[in-house]
């Protein structure tokens, strides 16, 4: 949302953004404040809820206030962000109450049963539900979403693709790179392997671990940060205690100096099994790191291929790639190529401005 509001705003127009008044928010209301307007609502989000979807749908008051909310502000446009199938179930609901077009992101398209949730079927038949009386434009964010949400939800639904996008970092000024790796110990020779990602399940972040330890028997002059904090921290930090290799591996926390340190790195590990469109992997290629990813990711993404990312599944090339500098750095200078050319914020910014125009001169001429 950050990212295509300040694209946006670069463009020309006026964003406003509509938020819960919920501290998890405050992040990004803080950010967004930079160019657009942050309008915080008394909104409970899907999993603040008690019963999740089913509250969403079978509340009758929440869309309303929210399609009110919208109405005064007087938007061109809604556009609603949604992290999975049956996040925001209710404010799909209001936008039937608004006189504007809308359209809606949903990032994470595959289905509850796939992802081993408790109480499946009614999830993702309420899920079904909801989205198929949804009379705006979907979007997802790759191919295999789009291809995953119309058999989810069967017929001809409107659904079209407009992938993420990231801003593209300057190069690091003289020296910086050289300070940021000295700030986290990692001295001249050495390499630093990256993650970046809350500590769920997830993201498994003790796959992370795991790798790092194997890795380290072969290749002892590398380093492993992860970057983000999460409810698996305490779990992964005495797996690096056990596997004996502090303080070759360490956890960070979050930081506010992320794309410093991306483009400090040397190789961006990403171990979730299942995403939308990271972007953590956007967001280390655009600073020039190739990303070592899990073979369904790789197979999902369309713009990974073996020049510019690796398996984590194969040990053996990945200690490959890492032992051999001249390599490491190829895939590292066609991952920037492949960000700078298709997965740009700018890029992005301007397929959803295409989208929105589209939508409202359909709307004026119904």
């Amino acid at each position: 949302m950050v990212y295509l509001g300040e694209g946006l705003a670069r463009q020309g127009h006026e964003v406003v953004l509509w938020c819960s008044s919920h501290p998890r928010m405050d992040e990004v209301a803080v950010r967004f404040k930079n160019f657009g307007e942050v309008v915080r609502a008394e909104y409970t989000n899907t999993y603040d809820r008690k019963r999740r979807s089913l509250g969403a749908w079978l509340d009758r008051v929440a869309p309303g206030r929210a399609a009110a909310e919208w109405e005064r502000l007087a938007p061109d446009i809604v556009h609603i962000n949604k992290q999975n199938l049956e996040d925001g179930l209710d404010l799909l609901r209001a936008a039937r109450g608004v006189s504007v077009p809308s359209v809606c992101t949903i990032h994470i398209t595959q289905s509850a049963a796939f992802l081993g949730a408790k109480g499946a079927w009614l999830r993702d038949a309420i899920s079904r539900r909801v989205v198929s009386g949804y009379r705006g434009m979907l979007v997802t964010v790759s191919g295999p979403r789009n291809d995953d949400l119309r058999d989810f939800l069967g017929g001809n639904p409107a659904v079209t693709t407009i992938p993420n996008g990231v801003p593209i970092p300057a190069r690091l000024a003289e020296g910086e790179r050289e300070r940021i790796r000295a700030e986290l110990g990692v001295a001249q020779g050495e390499l630093a392997i990256l993650a970046l990602g809350r500590m769920t399940a997830q993201k498994r972040p003790m796959l992370f671990i795991e790798i790092a330890g194997r890795v380290l028997a072969r290749v002892p002059e590398a380093k492993f940060f992860w970057i983000g904090d999460g409810p698996l921290a305490g779990e992964w930090d005495a797996r690096a205690a056990a596997l004996g290799i502090v303080p070759r591996a360490q956890r960070l926390g979050w930081r506010e100096d992320v794309t410093g340190l991306l483009a400090s790195g040397d190789l961006l590990l990403h171990t979730a099994e299942y995403e939308g469109m990271p972007l953590a992997i956007l967001e280390a290629m655009a600073a020039g790191l190739p990303c070592a990813v899990s073979d369904a990711l790789h197979r999902e993404l369309p713009f990974l291929n073996e020049g510019n990312s690796i398996r984590v599944s194969d040990d053996g090339e990945l200690i490959r790639v890492l032992l051999d500098r001249g390599e490491l750095a190829r895939r590292a200078a066609a991952a920037r190529e492949m960000a700078v050319r298709r997965l740009s914020s700018e890029a992005m910014a301007a397929a959803y401005e295409e989208l929105y125009k589209k939508r409202i001169a359909e709307r004026a001429g119904a």
